[in-house]
């Protein structure tokens, strides 16, 4: 049991048909592929974060037409992000619908917020059966079963209510 907050992050899944927009993640001694996002800062509804975060990381200025819809919350335990003053993280997924582009950073290398400073070591757009290949071959992801959700995601469609997830 620990007293430590869960630290709320935004990410998005930018869809393309059948392909979605990941960031290349370094933490510790393994990299991670994860939707685009980040930290919810004091005073940001989750919305204004993801906007933020997706300027900082991709380039993408959000606005009201790609209407940004939460589909999942998943919720994962960090014990490495105790020494951040967090017990783990609750990333809020939201769904959004774009032509493909090419990210990059909406702002200067060196600045807070720019991929490089937040340890992103790749960006591309991934098919869904490029996903499935690498998934079976041991690439990790978050969530880790994210080909399959995917896959339900864009067949079923958004939920009725966000899904909760784990790692």
């Amino acid at each position: 049991m620990t007293d430590l907050p869960l630290r709320h992050s935004c990410r998005a899944l930018l869809v393309d048909g059948d392909r979605v927009l990941l960031a290349r993640h370094r933490v510790h001694d393994y990299a991670v592929w994860a939707g685009p996002g980040g930290g919810v800062e004091h005073g940001e509804t989750h919305v204004e974060a993801l906007t933020r975060e997706l300027h900082e990381e991709t380039g993408l200025v959000v606005t009201v037409e790609h209407a940004p819809q939460l589909v999942w919350i998943q919720t994962v335990t960090m014990p490495w992000m105790r020494d951040q003053g967090f017990a783990g993280i609750v990333n809020h997924y939201f769904l959004i619908l774009i032509d493909e582009f090419p990210p990059a950073s909406g702002v200067p290398p060196g600045s807070p917020g720019h991929p490089d400073a937040e340890g992103i070591v790749e960006q591309r757009w991934w098919a869904l059966a490029a996903m499935d290949a690498a998934h079976a071959a041991g690439e990790l992801f978050s969530p880790r079963a994210l080909p399959k959700l995917l896959r339900e995601l864009l067949t079923d469609g958004p939920p009725a209510t966000p899904l909760a997830l784990g790692l």
